[in-house]
């Protein structure tokens, strides 16, 4: 099954927007570096569009960072390259996991909806005799069914 994490896009089109109306407005007293303000505002218009995706099969996981449906990265990880993985609570009520792996950058894997993830994570690691570590407060998610009662009222 496929999960998906897409950033605050709203807050990120609404801020560039506002710092490119207030770069023009201004231009002529800041000279050159309106045109540093403008392309840092392009970077963060830019950014809004990033959609991070994960796979999870049964024999590797494959993660992906995708640009307006331009493939920018794909790391396919079998489970003979991963350490071990690592649950933690982020924020007051997200779940996230770090697949660390042997080789390459390790995955992580926060906010990503359905939630159903983070249980597949955890049989996938079960299945492949992977060690992983669960910290006290991703534990207590797990106990009140936190990110579930989250997801139904979404």
């Amino acid at each position: 099954m496929q999960y998906s994490y897409v950033g605050r896009r709203e807050v990120l089109v609404f801020l560039s927007i506002i710092f490119f109306l207030s770069t023009v407005r201004d231009m002529e007293n800041f000279g050159w570096f309106s045109y540093s303000f403008i392309l840092f505002t392009a970077f963060i218009f830019a950014t809004a569009f990033i959609r991070y995706s994960c796979d999870i099969n049964e024999e590797s996981i494959t993660y992906h960072i995708m640009w307006m449906g331009l493939l920018l990265y794909k790391k396919r990880v079998p489970p003979n390259q991963i350490s071990h993985i690592k649950f933690k609570r982020y924020g007051w009520a997200t779940k996230g996991a770090v697949v660390h792996t042997h080789k390459g950058f390790n995955i992580r894997l926060i906010d990503f909806k359905p939630v159903k993830l983070y249980e597949e994570l955890d049989d996938f690691s079960n299945k492949h005799d992977i060690p992983f570590i669960k910290s006290k407060d991703y534990q207590l998610l797990e106990k009140l069914g936190w990110d579930r009662k989250k997801q139904v009222s979404e």
